[in-house]
């Protein structure tokens, strides 16, 4: 397992109170499911998926500035000096 730092950006910030939470994990989703189980009940349920075993679609998870969308999703595998961010989607102009 690798040591990963989880930085939490805007709402995450706000209603976990931190600014970033260090977990063990394999993948993406190893790191998500600790959070959410650390920290679950403070998060509202738009911001949790129906099954609240992930973040919603709103959410954004994004890994040495790419978005696990356009990696391997919750699958992308973590290494050593990974960069692990999740933030709401902000939009302005």
């Amino acid at each position: 397992m690798v040591k990963i730092e989880l930085n939490l950006l805007n709402i995450f910030q706000l209603k976990v109170g931190k600014r970033a939470i260090i977990y063990e994990g394999d993948t993406v989703q190893d790191v998500i499911s600790k959070f959410l189980n650390q920290y679950g009940e403070h998060l509202d349920a738009q911001i949790l998926s129906n099954d609240k075993k992930r973040l919603g679609k709103q959410m954004v998870i994004i890994l040495n500035g790419r978005n696990i969308d356009h990696l391997q999703g919750y699958d992308t595998r973590l290494k050593v000096g990974d960069m692990l961010y999740i933030s709401a989607q902000l939009a302005g102009g």
